[in-house]
């Protein structure tokens, strides 16, 4: 393939399939895919932006295999669609405008492209995102339930408080939409990191289209290899602890990362889970109600599961 070009993997399906399709992906071509599900109908739309390069069509074939599998077994429940399209670099950007709409999170957070044209209303906070290859534009579940969470915790401190300021680590940035909604509602200090130097890349960029870039920061890191004594200019010390912790991660990475996980939450705070498969929720929980984690709200959608928890300081 040509330098300069990018492949975009397309995948329609019903909705009750978009979790299995989407971490399917994910195992795949290790990064995360974004999904689009419009408000009516059944269907979800999974996208896969990718550097063109041979190895694209090792992951088109094992996806139509994987389709051709559920259809084998009758567990399709309508009909699913596997394309390619190669598409320029430079006009990546407009293959998102069928797809990205402004997403209200809830009634005073909204999330949208930077070529809508929606304005803010009274009480209102607006996030722009550039489209992106990275992961988290609003529309998925997880990353719906992730913003909301920001906002609560938020919200629970109240207006006049006297307590030290909320911080905000979050735990697989992607496009940095949770860090930057956090520095938008006043969290200090706000830091997000990510594996993909993409997805960093991004971020940043996102970070300065929001003029949030000098309340946050984004590190290259994965959550096993993130410093537990990270300093910045509002945190210091041997192990850096945060108000809010979220990771929309996969089952496994949780899993298998739940001690550190629970060494970054400051006592009181609170720790969001996202990124679970339904099947895989009992597993998750078992693991951190063992370390002490109790459950705030739970919410099951699209065939993912989401968590807020808490721990006795």
């Amino acid at each position: 393939m040509t330098h300069g070009k990018l492949q975009q993997i397309l995948v329609t399906v019903p909705r009750r399939l978009e979790p299995a399709f989407t971490m399917h992906l994910r195992s795949l071509a290790g990064q995360w895919p974004t999904s689009w599900m419009p408000a009516s109908g059944d269907r979800a739309e999974i996208s896969l932006f990718m550097p063109a390069r041979r190895g694209t069509v090792k992951i088109l074939r094992s996806v139509r295999a994987f389709r051709d599998i559920l259809c084998d077994l009758g567990l399709a429940p309508g009909p699913i669609r596997v394309r390619r399209k190669v598409i320029c670099a430079k006009d990546w950007a407009r293959a998102w405008r069928n797809s990205f709409e402004p997403v209200r999170v809830s009634p005073t957070l909204v999330v949208k492209p930077t070529w809508s044209k929606l304005q803010a209303r009274d009480g209102q906070v607006v996030i722009e995102i550039d489209p992106t290859l990275a992961f988290g534009t609003g529309h998925h579940p997880t990353t719906a339930f992730c913003l909301r969470m920001v906002e609560r915790v938020k919200a629970s401190r109240g207006k006049a408080s006297m307590q030290e300021p909320l911080s905000l680590l979050d735990c697989g940035c992607g496009t940095g939409i949770l860090a930057i909604t956090a520095a938008r509602l006043g969290y200090a200090p706000v830091i997000g990191f990510d594996y993909d130097r993409q997805a960093v890349r991004v971020a940043r960029a996102n970070m300065k289209l929001n003029r949030v870039e000098r309340r946050m920061n984004i590190f290259k890191s994965t959550l096993e290899n993130f410093p537990l004594n990270v300093s910045t200019p509002s945190i210091r010390g041997p192990a850096a602890k945060f108000s809010l912790v979220t990771a929309n991660l996969a089952a496994d990475v949780l899993v298998g990362n739940a001690r550190r996980l629970t060494r970054l939450v400051r006592p009181g705070g609170t720790l969001a889970l996202a990124g679970v498969l339904d099947r895989d929720a009992r597993r998750v929980t078992a693991v951190f109600r063992r370390l002490g984690w109790r459950r705030v709200t739970q919410e099951s959608a699209g065939g993912w599961t989401s968590w807020a928890m808490r721990r006795k300081p």
